[in-house]
């Protein structure tokens, strides 16, 4: 008797253990914040004093580049994604613009995305790595 009970405790047990893996977490519904953009760290501090983040959810992209608000369209099928019909404020800032528009140019890119724990990469269609970003809740 000790022993089916025991089985069970351990497949029950087993059983809550398991995860999603990794690359299955979802990644919408998250601020996702640059750290890497193309060969180069993304500054954590920004000059203009908010720092540049990302979010998508219901097929919309939302965030902010560093100086001006960003925002458009997404559509992913599993690990494919690309950004559509993306704008921005126009405002002009003193430092940091030269940053914006290559994390800008560097969306318009991305085709495809990988996800680990806290940190998504996004890759072009030759799946070369353009951008790391980080979960910032």
């Amino acid at each position: 008797m000790v022993r089916p009970v025991l089985a069970v405790l351990l497949a029950v047990l087993v059983a809550g253990c398991t995860h999603a893996p990794l690359n299955e977490m979802p990644i919408t519904d998250v601020a996702w914040r640059p750290v890497w953009l193309e060969g180069s760290e993304f500054p954590a501090s920004p000059v203009n004093g908010e720092a540049a983040y990302l979010r998508l959810g219901d097929g919309r992209v939302q965030g902010f580049g560093g100086c001006n608000l960003i925002a458009g369209g997404y559509h992913q099928a599993g690990h494919q994604i690309s950004l559509s019909r993306m704008i921005s404020t126009r405002r002009a800032c003193i430092a940091g613009m030269e940053l914006e528009h290559a994390f800008l140019k560097a969306l318009e890119k991305v085709s495809s995305w990988k996800r680990q724990g806290n940190l998504l990469h996004l890759y072009d269609k030759d799946e070369r790595l353009l951008l790391k970003m980080e979960a910032s809740q």
